[in-house]
């Protein structure tokens, strides 16, 4: 648009400058012919003895002789009435004869029957007679207004030509040189929603560097994330034996520094487990994406299983067609904690719901809603329970870890998880995962 603007600014302007270029062109022409009648006027004028000015031969241009032709000559001197065309007719130019001018002067006046007149004019002293003749030619200029104002119409088409031409180039090449630049973009964006693992395909010389730069600081993101995970993995693991050594040592003892001893390991192999299941999180997609349906099948049943003797029954419904767009490890835990947090609390029911729904951005959304209908938590204590370690009753057995550890993932996903009260009666966990298109 800048250009464009640009564009259109100088061939304004060029356009102007030509026009008064032309214009001033067409009236020296018209000044040089005025002229030129004054000299002949000047060459043919001559004084008879009785001392009346009279021309010796005519000038052969039929429109002095015309009445209101729009070509006029008058030649005037004071005290004596003016001598003039026939073109002008009853018609008597304003002559000023108090100022003398010898030399040749143009201006602009309003001629018979409102003629708009370009004039020259001349004051000159002839040879036979020691008197001074003011000598006037005046042609009509709307001969010169046409002929600008066509010439400023061919000027306008040529310059809307030349615009229309020089904005389709811009387009054009603003349209095919951006074009590398919107399919860098593209898939860059296919990339962050996990369609594609590398920019691929051919780019111009100058961006070029710029993929193969985009790729190598993915890679090297990979690597350092894969060498993190495997520090705290192993990190985790090395804490872990002697943390279980300390516990074997205090297990049983009944003292105040025993029961410290064994709350503050119990505290650590916590952390330890957290920040472990968090270093797992891949967090990243899976090319054609994870059937849903099945998965959450094998986990409904699991949880079944262990539950089978409080008689809790499970409802799930789901869409075959529902894709997961991450990692089955992450799906796994994330479904597999929410689906065993309420089988243990139900009381005779769980259901679990998955459907697809409205995304205002790049990537397709679903939502898993997971209930059931236990005795619920307060309203106050929600979004307490999504702190690590937090456990609002003892007498179930848990560490408190794994809706921290949901909360995770699903915001490592860009989703969304919050807790409400179900119409079950129990807690109504609600999940916003991306989804893969079908």
């Amino acid at each position: 648009m800048s250009a464009i603007l640009l564009s259109v600014a100088a061939l304004v302007v060029g356009g102007t400058v030509l026009s008064l270029v032309f214009r001033s062109y067409v009236l020296s022409d018209v000044d040089k012919r005025l002229e030129l009648f004054i000299d002949t006027m000047v060459g043919i004028s001559e004084v008879s003895p009785e001392g009346v000015l009279r021309f010796n031969r005519p000038i052969f241009d039929q429109r002095f002789t015309a009445p209101y032709s729009g070509l006029y000559w008058q030649i005037s001197e004071e005290g004596q009435e003016p001598f003039r065309s026939r073109s002008l007719w009853d018609y008597e130019l304003k002559t000023d004869l108090v100022h003398r001018s010898f030399s040749l002067k143009f201006m602009e006046i309003v001629g018979p029957d409102k003629q708009s007149l370009r004039m020259a004019e001349r004051d000159i002293i002839l040879p036979e007679a020691d008197r001074v003749f003011h000598y006037m030619v005046a042609t009509d200029t709307v001969e010169i207004q046409a002929a600008v104002e066509q010439f400023n119409y061919l000027l306008t088409l040529a310059l809307g030509a030349i615009m229309g031409t020089v904005t389709i180039a811009l387009v054009m090449q603003v349209r095919f040189g951006l074009q590398p630049l919107r399919r860098l973009g593209y898939s860059l964006s296919q990339i962050r929603v996990g369609k594609e693992t590398r920019i691929e395909g051919e780019y111009p010389h100058d961006l070029k560097p710029l993929a193969q730069e985009v790729n190598a600081l993915m890679e090297q993101n990979e690597q350092l994330v894969n060498r993190a995970r495997t520090h705290v993995g192993n990190l985790a693991h090395a804490l872990k034996t002697p943390l279980s050594v300390i516990q074997n040592d205090v297990e049983g003892a009944s003292d105040d520094r025993s029961i410290r001893i064994r709350k503050q390991t119990r505290l650590i192999r916590e952390h330890v487990d957290h920040h472990l299941k968090r270093a797992r999180i891949a967090g990243g997609g899976s090319g054609p994406g994870l059937p849903i349906a099945e998965r959450l099948q094998k986990l409904v049943h699991a949880v079944e299983v262990m539950t089978r003797s409080k008689g809790v029954l499970f409802d799930l419904s789901c869409d075959e067609a529902l894709r997961f767009d991450g990692e089955k490890e992450d799906f796994d835990e994330v479904l597999g904690n929410l689906i065993d947090n309420a089988g243990k609390w139900a009381e005779g029911r769980v259901m679990v719901t998955a459907t697809a729904i409205e995304s205002d951005g790049p990537r397709p959304l679903m939502e898993i809603l997971v209930e059931d209908d236990g005795p619920g938590v307060p309203e106050k204590d929600l979004d307490r329970l999504f702190e690590r370690g937090r456990r609002l009753d003892e007498r179930v057995p848990g560490t408190g870890l794994g809706l921290a550890i949901v909360r995770d993932i699903v915001e490592m996903y860009g989703g969304k998880a919050r807790l409400e009260k179900s119409e079950l009666g129990g807690l109504a966990a609600y999940l916003r995962l991306p989804a893969k298109d079908h």
